[in-house]
């Protein structure tokens, strides 16, 4: 008999067990708000949805940092729902003052913007709502001017070149020693190919580059110019490296397209995407457009104006 009651009590016990599980489980799930009824235009749904996302989540719960499966999950369909509504910088801004509750919040979200937005191998890879959360991290008032150094530059970046815009000049040094500049290119398009003769994928870059047929064909009628530069420097693999006649073979000197700023661990984009010269691989990517996988193969057209300066980035 008492074996039979203690294995009733352990039963019962167990079953305690995993009702509280459950329960605690049930409680720790992203809970999204409840849209209402009365709103049945889809984007004004959207809107309300992307505003109210983070109405039930506990930003003092530091915990919930390492859950991945709830927190970053959260954070993941939250950014899938923003290029749906007008709303995207309300309900940035929402986010980023919610999660000033703790310090710690904050910086995870940070880092989950930069993970998704930023990192240009990310699938869910999106300057423009990276850019909303620069703007949102260095408008709240609850950020020391330390915290929004580095989104200051980083803005300052991401503002550079932007499609429309006239392209920065920059400086180059060709294989006779003499130094150039971007605005000296006098053609209809120039083709940036920014690369290190080392890199695997800008080879293949390079490759494709010189299959394409309607790219030649405008070389040879003089209506498009290819620069080539070599990020790097002047280093052994560039000195070794051929590159076709008709194209303009340089390097930066000084590597001042790739320079570290404030030492603060990353590199900064001196010209439009350098700033893809990260830790995590020095990568270029064609902005608006697919990104070039891998390292630092890249290219991108750039038109001439009517008065002669380097226009905008196609």
């Amino acid at each position: 008999m008492k074996i039979l009651n203690l294995t009733l009590w352990a039963c019962i016990f167990c079953i305690g067990l995993m009702s509280f599980a459950q329960a605690q489980r049930t409680t720790e799930e992203f809970r999204l708000p409840e849209v209402p009824v009365l709103l049945t235009d889809p984007a004004e749904r959207a809107a309300y949805l992307a505003v109210h996302y983070w109405d039930y989540f506990n930003f003092a719960d530091t915990t919930l940092i390492s859950r991945p499966e709830i927190t970053e999950q959260a954070f993941v369909d939250f950014i899938s729902i923003l290029p749906y509504t007008a709303k995207v910088q309300v309900a940035v801004d929402t986010l980023f003052r919610r999660a000033m509750v703790k310090k710690e919040m904050l910086y995870h979200f940070i880092s989950l913007a930069d993970k998704y937005l930023y990192e240009p191998n990310s699938p869910m890879y999106n300057e423009e709502l990276h850019i909303l959360v620069l703007r949102s991290l260095l408008g709240n008032p609850g950020l020391d001017d330390w915290d929004k150094e580095r989104p200051r530059y980083l803005l300052e970046m991401a503002l550079k070149n932007r499609p429309g815009d006239v392209a920065a000049d920059f400086t180059y040094r060709t294989r006779d020693g003499a130094m150039n500049r971007l605005s000296g290119i006098k053609a209809d398009y120039v083709v940036l190919y920014f690369n290190d003769p080392d890199c695997t994928d800008c080879q293949r870059v390079k490759e494709a580059l010189l299959s394409l047929p309607v790219m030649n064909e405008f070389m040879k009628a003089g209506r498009l110019c290819l620069l080539s530069v070599c990020v790097e420097g002047k280093t052994p693999a560039w000195e070794k490296a051929i590159f076709p006649a008709r194209w303009i073979d340089g390097y930066d000197e000084g590597k001042r397209l790739t320079r570290v700023v404030n030492g603060a661990g990353f590199r900064g984009r001196g010209y439009n995407d350098c700033r893809f010269f990260a830790r995590s691989g020095n990568r270029y990517r064609e902005r608006g457009k697919r990104r070039v996988k891998g390292s630092k193969g890249f290219f991108r057209q750039v038109h001439n104006n009517t008065d002669g300066r380097q226009g905008g980035v196609a």
